[in-house]
């Protein structure tokens, strides 16, 4: 689906979203995981910069300083609740902010939305905007996992997946592969909705064991490589 699409697809559910997605035991279930991962990978307190690129209502925007999002619906709810927060009505492509700018860029429920050619330029993007050894941290369903239970995607809205080898051949030279988490590994969507909460902290250590690349989302965190191409730098 074009950028375009996504975006007037995203503005016309900004009103409900939150409610649609996160006002029930699965969705609080998805969003204490992916909480539980982003208080170990960014520390509030720390003097840094840290963007959040697809911010949407701003779920998960408390650890940023700045974010954007292309829908101006969504980042409307955004700024009424994250009123410390800059905000930008722009592109994941293209920022607008300058080279160098940020030390940590974020982007939860992004990528698996996407194709492979703008997930690589996005990353193009982030890395031009993080500083030396900046961190990029995403989100993305797991491919073993669909493998394993022969999912099939039928369309764009999570059709994007990748394990760790999609990702290092992705980045090249441009980010290293630091680590990686696991989200959600039981079939919460199969349990009783009284079950869900209570088994949230088990379920990210089963998430986070031996088979974390069977979970169903990963969250990966990659530090940027500022390699130079100047031969007096050399």
């Amino acid at each position: 689906m074009a950028e375009n699409e996504v975006v007037d697809y995203y503005d016309s559910i900004a009103s409900q979203y939150d409610e649609s997605r996160f006002g029930n035991s699965y969705g609080m279930f998805i969003d204490g995981q992916e909480r539980k991962v982003l208080d170990r990978l960014i520390d509030v307190h720390q003097d840094s910069l840290r963007l959040e690129i697809a911010c949407g209502t701003g779920r998960l925007t408390n650890y940023a300083t700045h974010a954007l999002d292309a829908s101006n619906e969504m980042m409307k709810l955004a700024m009424e609740r994250h009123h410390q927060v800059e905000f930008r009505c722009a592109s994941a492509t293209n920022t607008g902010y300058p080279d160098g700018m940020f030390d940590c860029v974020y982007a939860f429920h992004l990528f698996m939305h996407l194709n492979e050619s703008v997930v690589s330029q996005i990353m193009d993007e982030a890395h031009r905007i993080l500083k030396p050894n900046g961190r990029l941290i995403f989100d993305i369903p797991s491919k073993k996992r669909r493998r394993l239970l022969n999912h099939r995607q039928v369309s764009w809205h999570g059709g994007m997946e990748m394990d760790c080898s999609n990702v290092v051949e992705m980045i090249g030279n441009k980010f290293q592969l630091r680590r990686h988490y696991g989200i959600m590994m039981l079939p919460v969507h199969k349990l009783p909705d009284r079950m869900r909460l209570p088994l949230q902290q088990f379920d990210f250590w089963l998430a986070n064991g031996l088979l974390k690349e069977y979970s169903s989302y990963l969250v990966f965190e990659l530090k940027s490589s500022h390699i130079s191409t100047n031969l007096h730098e050399l």
